[in-house]
């Protein structure tokens, strides 16, 4: 009957306990991911030693205004390196350094643009009690639809929100990773794993 409400499509079931084993294989089995922050750092430090060099030292005005666009800069080649890889990584593609670097398609503007706007978001939602992290969950897996869909990065932020909205055991997962990280703050190494097990998860 034209009345019939229409059964929803059941919510995907996320099992934690296998999102955690499948990144914490995955990142060992992959350790380029793991020497991926500090790769990078290490480029972007040369980079900015090297403009230092030609602007002076003494010029600390000049120094701030390009330092702090470039850590921006590598926050941002940071997570689109990490999303590329996780993609690749559960496609059963093996992750390069070219890789990390250049994804498939290019510099991904839609996706980075997307990083911009939650980042911008998040911050100005931040200023509310957990403003920030109502943000970050429900967009949380934008980056990953946009990248892995080729959408737009309005459509994917809506996806997102779309499918976080839905639950599931997507809260779990998220309360997991909280831990996870905190855990992963205790030392440098730690670090260096927990966070592409992060993102490992978020693409699970």
């Amino acid at each position: 009957p034209v009345s019939m409400v229409l059964a929803q499509p059941p919510v995907p079931r996320i099992e934690v306990g296998d999102a955690l084993k499948w990144a914490w294989a995955k990142t060992f089995a992959n350790p380029l991911i793991i020497a991926w922050i500090p790769l990078s750092l290490l480029a972007m430090a040369l980079v900015v030693s090297g403009l230092v060099s030609v602007v002076g030292e003494d010029n600390g005005a000049l120094i701030a205004a390009i330092g702090i666009p470039m850590a921006l800069l590598w926050g941002l080649m940071v997570a689109l390196g990490l999303y590329t890889a996780a993609l690749r990584i559960a496609r059963g593609e093996k992750v390069t350094l070219r890789s990390l670097v250049v994804p498939p398609h290019g510099f991904d503007a839609a996706a980075a643009l997307v990083l911009v706007l939650v980042g911008l978001a998040g911050s100005i939602a931040s200023l509310f009690p957990l403003g920030g992290l109502v943000v970050g969950y429900f967009c949380w897996v934008a980056v990953v639809v946009v990248m892995n869909e080729g959408c737009s990065c309005f459509k994917a932020i809506g996806r997102s929100y779309r499918l976080m909205r839905q639950g599931g055991n997507a809260p779990l997962l998220a309360l997991t990773i909280i831990p996870v990280y905190f855990g992963g703050l205790l030392t440098v190494i730690g670090l260096l794993v927990v966070i592409p097990m992060i993102f490992l998860m978020t693409v699970y």
